[in-house]
């Protein structure tokens, strides 16, 4: 899922060295790409773009205008590696290769592309499947990630009451607010489904948990405070480790900071620990008491005013903590 290979494309245009600037360019407008791979004796030395071939004498020779050495990158690898690659490197395109031999080029604009197709196109937020993505990532190098489920109160009704356009302004907003929060503390904010949002951090929840009131404000929409809660899973170890299966784990952190942000609209408290759900009917098993500190009373700014917006039940029993 999401890699390099369904996005690249397969087998492109090469040219010798020795080939003129007038030659790539003619090649260039005949086929009708903005680059050609140069290549030597089966080996990769570069790729000439059109950009390069601006202002060199017609006669000059593409090994002349090459800059710099190739970046390549598996076929394997994720579209989000090669993101992060092209970012990084300030690069438009990538070859794929594989133990020598070259596959395909991906570039920039076909990445973008691809991963267009996994971002929600209302709140402009990276969707589950890539959420799964980077946790098991995380996971399979070892860290210990902090999960934020957040999900707003009552938003069901709130739709019905004021219509859908509001509704979509609310989860526009909440969607701005989890972005920064999430930007300025490392992590990464999602669209998970529906009124259901996630954030992802590679560092322990002791981070966090100072910036959790800021966070928890109440929105302002219109005029009409919308409020939410957040449920909160992993990062508890100092040291990270490497689970037996990173997409089980996943599994399990997801379930339990779902449940505990229910835990979280029921008690009003804005927000709960995974911790907390031992104390609930059919919570998991195993799953010590919360060491943080509680967030209803002082401190948290939705104490006073109430969670708002209760549903009854939650969304079924938890593994065990993670």
């Amino acid at each position: 899922m999401l890699r390099v290979a369904e996005a690249m494309v397969p087998d492109p245009f090469r040219v010798g060295p020795w080939t003129s600037v007038r030659e790539a360019a003619r090649l260039m407008a005949q086929r009708r790409v903005g680059s050609l791979v140069v290549v030597e004796d089966g080996q990769v030395l570069g790729v000439v773009t059109s950009r390069d071939l601006r202002g060199a004498h017609p006669n000059r020779l593409v090994v002349d205008v090459l800059k710099g050495s190739p970046v390549t990158i598996p076929p394997e690898a994720s579209l989000l590696e090669a993101k992060a690659l092209m970012e990084a490197r300030g690069l438009e395109r990538l070859l794929v290769v594989r133990e020598g031999k070259l596959l395909g080029i991906l570039t920039k604009s076909a990445l973008a592309f691809a991963l267009g197709q996994h971002f929600d196109p209302l709140t402009g937020l990276p969707q589950a499947d890539l959420l799964r993505h980077h946790l098991e990532s995380l996971l399979a190098q070892g860290k210990d990630p902090t999960l934020l489920f957040v999900d707003l109160d009552d938003f069901g009704r709130l739709n019905k009451e004021n219509g859908h356009p509001f509704g979509d302004r609310v989860l526009k907003t909440l969607g701005q607010r989890l972005k920064s929060f999430a930007q300025d503390l490392g992590g990464e904010a999602y669209r998970y489904g529906g009124d259901e949002f996630a954030l992802v951090f590679p560092h322990p929840r002791q981070v966090l948990l100072p910036a959790l009131p800021s966070l928890l404000r109440p929105l302002e929409v219109e005029g009409k405070r919308v409020g939410f809660s957040v449920g909160v899973a992993g990062g508890r170890r100092r040291q990270g480790r490497v689970p037996a299966n990173p997409s089980a784990t996943a599994d399990d952190l997801l379930k339990l900071a779902s449940l505990a942000s229910t835990h979280a609209k029921r008690q009003g408290s804005g927000w709960a620990p995974a911790e907390a759900l031992k104390a609930e009917e059919g919570a998991p098993e195993g799953v010590s008491s919360p060491k943080e500190p509680q967030s209803a009373g002082k401190g948290n700014p939705r104490a006073a005013r109430g969670g708002g917006g209760r549903r009854s039940g939650g969304r079924g029993s938890g593994p065990s903590g993670p």
